[in-house]
């Protein structure tokens, strides 16, 4: 009698946690965007390019025109989650250790743009001419393994060869135009954190606990699994917080000249000029960098096409329960012990 109810009351004593198991499961996370047009929120080719004169007038001058027939991005995002738990808890708070992994090379985005250059030249009797009229592509992508926080970046430039063009007609005169530029696409991708839900339903009263989770590198969430019983708990309403931007700049150096009649020399000066020279010029500038298009940064439409399942955690009740229980035992069987000492 004495062994057994001091063997109770000791069991009754003992945590019942103790019987814990501790449990790692992982999710694979794969975030994914469709092709979208990367000039952003309510923006389109139209908004892309400029249509300026970069040197002098319609008389005498060069005049740039630039334009997009599309823009695009895609970007994909793979990682797994890790999470840490004991499947049996006493009733309370329950800590759920959280952990990031990124795929290797699971991270990449890249962008194609299709566009026009237009440069045009106007000389003084002779009219105007279209100096280059190219169509060219840019694209920029990287290819990285994820660990947020992640900002990510990649340029491409479009620099073609210059070539001075122009006509040239006996005793009426002459015109050549050319111009060396550069357009230089710079993109970024930055991802900041995995966002989502971690929630538990108990299976026999239908209790729902939520707690949010921002996911860097670690985290840990608590749920309020204040009830006994078996729960079942699933990371919900997965999200990336990440933002998008590109930007596109012009650097240029053009130049105009012509002449007039016959004998004049270098475009540059009249000092040379002779009798039949009805007049000439030259206009040449380096430029400063001009900006082509800057979208404001937005979030890429990356989804999870991943359906996680749900994890079980079996919660007791509190340890004071049983520590009465366990006094109680333990008074019975001290009761026990004196009425049978002699």
């Amino acid at each position: 009698m004495r062994l057994s109810l001091l063997s109770i009351a000791i069991g009754a004593l003992a945590s019942v946690p103790a019987y814990a198991v501790p449990t790692t499961v992982n999710y694979n996370v794969d975030f994914s965007s469709p092709t979208q047009s990367f000039w952003g929120p309510g923006k389109s080719a139209s908004n892309f390019g400029i249509n300026k004169l970069l040197l002098g007038n319609t008389t005498f001058g060069l005049r740039f025109q630039t334009g997009a027939s599309t823009g695009t991005v895609k970007s994909n995002y793979n990682s797994k989650i890790l999470v840490d738990y004991d499947d049996v808890a006493q009733a309370g708070p329950v800590n759920l250790a959280l952990g990031f992994q990124g795929d290797s090379n699971g991270g990449h985005f890249d962008t194609i743009l299709g566009a026009f250059v237009k440069v045009t030249a106007y000389f003084p009797v002779l009219g105007a001419f279209t100096v280059t009229n190219p169509n060219y592509s840019l694209q920029t992508s990287r290819t990285y393994t994820p660990s947020p926080p992640d900002s990510v970046s990649d340029s491409d430039s479009f620099t073609p060869a210059s070539t001075a063009i122009g006509p040239s007609v006996p005793l009426v005169g002459s015109a050549q135009a050319g111009i060396d530029y550069d357009i230089v696409q710079n993109s970024t991708h930055t991802v900041s954190g995995l966002n989502g839900i971690a929630r538990a339903t108990h299976q026999g009263n239908g209790q729902v606990r939520s707690a949010p989770f921002s996911l860097g590198a670690t985290d840990s969430v608590l749920l309020d699994l204040d009830s006994p019983g078996l729960w079942d708990v699933e990371l919900t309403s997965l999200s990336l917080n990440n933002l998008f931007s590109t930007d596109f700049d012009l650097a240029a150096v053009p130049f105009a000249q012509y002449t007039l009649g016959g004998g004049c020399g270098d475009p540059g000066t009249d000092s040379d000029n002779g009798f039949f020279c009805g007049g000439d010029g030259r206009l040449d500038t380096t430029l400063a960098s001009l900006d082509l298009f800057s979208n404001t940064p937005f979030a890429l439409a990356m989804q999870s096409s991943n359906a996680l399942s749900s994890f079980q955690i079996t919660v007791v009740p509190e340890p004071a329960i049983f520590n009465l229980m366990g006094l109680g035992l333990l008074g019975v069987g001290v009761v026990a012990w004196r009425r049978k000492t002699p």
